[in-house]
This record gives C-alpha cells, sequence and structure tokens, in this order.
C-alpha cells in the first residue's frame, strides 16, 4: 500500500523550515511521495504577496528529489482552496488502496475544527500535526486524541518563518542559511520581496 504526504502552504517563500520538516515526515512516515502543495486561494489567511507562479517555482527549486512532486492542483480547482476539495481531487489521481497523509503545522491543530468539512477530512486521510515550540506537546496529543484519526510528530524545531524572511529581505537583510540558494538566487533574479 503506497503512502502518500501532502503538505501544503503558502510557501511565501519557501524556506529551509519547510524543506527539514518535509524530510522528516517523509522519514518518520514512511512516505514514498510527497505532494508539495502552494495554496491558490486560502480560505484560512490573507492571499500571500507573491503570485503563484513565482510561489509554485520556488517550491519547485526547494523540493528537489525523486521523492517530491510539487503540484498546482489548487490552481487547476480554481476558487477557494478546501483542503477537502484538493484531496478527493488528488485521491482520483491515485489508485484505491493508497494511505494519505495530511501535514500540518502543530499550531493549525487547535483550530483544525474550524475548518470546512473537517470531519470529512479525517474520513478521507490522516491528519499529521507537526509539534512546534511554542506548541506543547502534551496538548496537541490531548487535542489530537478528541478529533481523533490525527496523528502528531515532536519534531526538532528549526526556527524561521516566511514573514522574518521577507521582512529581512524588504529591509536588505540577510537569509543565509534560511533559504535553499536556488530560491535566494531566483528572489535575487526576480526582484521579489522589495518594499
Amino acid at each position: 500500500m503506497k503512502r502518500v504526504g501532502i503538505f501544503g502552504g503558502a510557501f511565501d517563500p519557501p524556506h529551509i523550515g519547510h524543506l527539514r520538516l518535509a524530510e522528516q515526515c517523509r522519514e518518520r512516515l514512511g512516505l514514498e511521495e510527497l505532494l508539495i502543495v502552494p495554496t491558490y486561494h486560502s480560505p484560512h489567511k490573507p492571499n500571500p504577496s507573491t503570485d503563484f507562479d513565482h510561489r509554485f517555482e520556488m517550491c519547485r527549486l526547494t523540493f528537489q528529489g525523486k521523492i517530491y512532486t510539487v503540484t498546482d492542483i489548487e490552481r487547476q480547482i480554481g476558487g477557494e482552496g478546501y483542503t477537502i476539495n484538493t484531496l478527493r481531487r488528488i485521491k482520483e489521481g491515485y489508485p484505491k488502496g493508497t494511505k494519505f497523509f495530511l501535514i500540518i503545522g502543530g499550531d493549525m491543530l487547535f483550530y483544525f475544527d474550524k475548518w470546512f468539512r473537517y470531519e470529512s477530512i479525517l474520513k478521507e486521510c490522516t491528519v499529521v500535526a507537526a509539534a512546534r515550540e511554542e506548541d506543547s506537546y502534551a496538548d496537541l496529543t490531548e487535542k489530537a486524541a478528541e478529533l481523533g484519526h490525527v496523528k502528531v510528530l515532536n519534531l526538532p524545531v528549526t526556527e524561521v518563518s516566511s514573514t522574518e524572511i521577507r521582512d529581512r529581505l524588504k529591509s536588505g537583510g540577510d537569509t543565509t542559511g534560511l533559504l535553499t540558494p536556488e530560491v535566494a538566487e531566483y528572489i535575487a533574479e526576480n526582484k521579489l520581496y522589495r518594499s
């Protein structure tokens, strides 16, 4: 039975923390494929500051390797990017019996029951919450038990955020070690995140 991870986000820009999280989840969950899904329109967050094509390309540059597939499925679907719709569309392309793992940040688990048709998401896949330093592992485990069909991974944290990177880039600050060299070069070439 194939094990497929789904890792979505604005990726504005994708950074080393995203890459490490993906690698750790691949290892801990025994994933054979990991789909990287840049959001097109997120119902939960304001629209990203960078257009989809740039974010898609930066994801391709960040997540290299046979296991990763960067997909524009949310753009294909259009409209509000509800996770349940994305998940069902993804599943259509895989054989019956494939096991799916939806990877989310631990902080998101605390309001997961506010997501559109969250019960359906829990029926269609295993939700994997990655504990971060500011989340207590015990609180996450308690929330996971309440929701059911949720796995909590206690992972070493890479303290970096896309917001912090955008702020540094706007002010001409240093982002060494926060982005892959390919993405740093792409941002410079395309003059992204400048004030």
